[in-house]
């Protein structure tokens, strides 16, 4: 989705100089024709899951910007066929471990490279439209380049301070950064 080679590959060190502003709780979503194709994808997608009721494993990052020590980010997405910000990741391919499906995910949707190791953060159950879904999370400390969307899949990415983070974010989304910072117990369902 995203041409790694023109993206930048520096290692990020240098600290913002700038903190995002609050997102409003609610921005439009683009209605171009793919985006409403993207959106009907996701609808079929449950109607299949109801049927054929698949067992499925995705990944998830949890991609922190430390550079500033006083004032760590966190990156979040907003995709074109689902309302909210989300932690990126997706579906693992046959064949792939899960650490190479974190990476490939965030290389697709963000453009960045998670150059060295992920940590495991937790692993959840999500059972939801007749699913059976099981979720990998894993923090990223170590990444190269610049986090851009690709304006089809994902329409929007930006790294917020954990203690100012957007309205809209994902009731999920939510949960697993109270977590990642010790403000509730990890859980076994997404």
């Amino acid at each position: 989705m995203t041409d790694l080679a023109a993206s930048s590959t520096s290692t990020r060190t240098a600290a913002p100089t700038t903190k995002p502003s609050p997102v409003p709780a609610h921005h439009a979503m683009p209605r171009t024709m793919t985006a409403r194709l993207l959106r009907l994808a996701w609808t079929l997608r449950g109607v299949w899951h109801r049927i054929a009721r698949p067992l499925t494993m995705g990944v998830r990052a949890i991609i922190i910007d430390d550079s500033d020590p006083a004032a760590p980010c966190v990156l979040l997405i907003r995709h074109s066929y689902v309302d909210g910000w989300h932690l990126p990741g997706g579906g693992v391919g046959r064949g792939e471990t899960l650490v190479d499906a974190m990476r490939r995910e965030v290389r697709e949707e963000v453009g960045l490279i998670a150059d060295r190791p992920a940590q495991p953060f937790g692993i959840y159950a999500r059972f939801r439209n007749g699913a059976s879904d099981h979720v990998a999370v894993y923090v990223v400390h170590g990444w190269s380049g610049s986090p851009k969307a690709d304006g089809v899949e994902i329409v929007e990415t930006r790294f917020f301070p954990l203690d100012r983070l957007p309205a809209g974010l994902s009731p999920a989304t939510g949960r697993r950064l109270e977590e990642f910072l010790g403000r509730r117990p990890v859980a076994e369902r997404w």
